[in-house]
């Protein structure tokens, strides 16, 4: 009996010592921002600690603001929480000052570099540290879950509610979180193409046409000469081109045609290596579900829509047309 009774104090006081070390252990936590809805108590607040993997028990959690009576002073609110944290840290952050947030919008059809300087000019951190990180292929890779150069095409035209602490890797992550929130319903089973693939061809398409309607039919013309292993001939892959050797006007002259590079479509044949922007939900679902079409050409006409032609002699015939319109008037 007495060896049980040792046994039950050798138990009882490794538990008691685990319990302690667990008390003030540091974790290391992955930046996040909780939300702490209005009217939580600690119980609650705890929980929602423990299934965001702030702690690690939510009963010492307890015990420690009941201990220091601070478990009537958590507030709700948005916290930020990040690096190593002990229970002490935890709940000096739900005491703390909340976070503000401030809205940033990034448009559709901006390239990487033009939404990270939009990013950067809201004062969330330096245009060079926004594109290292959107440029590092490893953690890229590690956000979409596939191996990609970059995080062109990814980050996705949306009003952003970010956090003046937030780091350049989280505010990215967020974005790039969007995009698979915002496409999760979107079937690519029945696609033309890969998923890939698809966020390429709707990149084109986002800077192609800025009417919604005409998008299905101009995914289709660019799907119809993929298929026949036509040169695209898209203008946007050239300005994207351009915009990357920072050349920016909004003309492309006939010599812009002949660069020699991957995302000139006038030069290869097939898509470009990656998506040239970042396009919106329309024009995903118009590269997924295109409209069957027997065109092949089309250009702008006025008033920015375009006009499209099943064969070349009528694409002459429709631009001569309009070049005579235009100059009668």
């Amino acid at each position: 009996m007495k060896l049980f009774g040792v046994i039950i104090l050798i138990l009882i006081f490794s538990i008691l010592f685990m319990t302690i070390i667990s008390y003030f252990r540091s974790y290391e936590i992955e930046e996040r921002i909780i939300n702490i809805k209005e009217g939580s108590n600690a119980q609650q607040i705890a929980n929602i600690l423990h299934n965001n993997g702030i702690i690690q028990s939510r009963f010492l959690f307890n015990v420690y603001v009941r201990l220091h009576k601070i478990d009537k002073h958590l507030s709700y609110g948005k916290y930020l929480f990040r690096g190593n944290l002990n229970l002490k840290e935890v709940s000096e952050i739900l005491t703390s000052a909340k976070i503000v947030l401030r809205p940033v919008t990034i448009p559709e059809g901006l390239s990487l570099r033009k939404t990270c300087r939009i990013l950067a000019n809201s004062g969330f951190g330096s245009y060079k540290n926004f594109l290292n990180v959107c440029k590092d292929s490893v953690f890229a890779s590690r956000l979409v879950g596939f191996p990609v150069r970059s995080l062109e095409g990814f980050l996705f035209p949306e009003t952003y509610q970010i956090a003046d602490e937030a780091s350049v890797e989280y505010i990215i992550n967020v974005i790039v979180s969007e995009y698979f929130r915002q496409t999760a319903d979107l079937d690519y089973s029945t696609a033309p193409l890969d998923m890939y693939s698809s966020l390429i061809l709707a990149s084109i398409i986002e800077r192609e046409s800025n009417y919604l309607k005409e998008m299905p039919m101009v995914a289709g013309v660019y799907l119809n000469r993929l298929e026949d292993n036509h040169k695209l001939q898209a203008d946007p892959t050239v300005a994207y081109i351009l915009d990357e050797q920072g050349k920016r006007r909004k003309k492309i002259y006939y010599n812009d045609l002949k660069i020699d590079s991957p995302y000139n479509t006038y030069k290869y044949t097939g898509l470009p290596p990656t998506p040239i922007c970042s396009p919106g939900k329309a024009a995903i679902k118009s590269a997924i579900m295109p409209q069957q079409t027997d065109n092949y050409f089309f250009f702008a006409s006025s008033g920015g829509r375009h006009e499209f032609s099943r064969t070349y002699r009528e694409h002459l015939r429709k631009q001569n047309e309009l070049k005579k319109q235009n100059a009668s008037r």
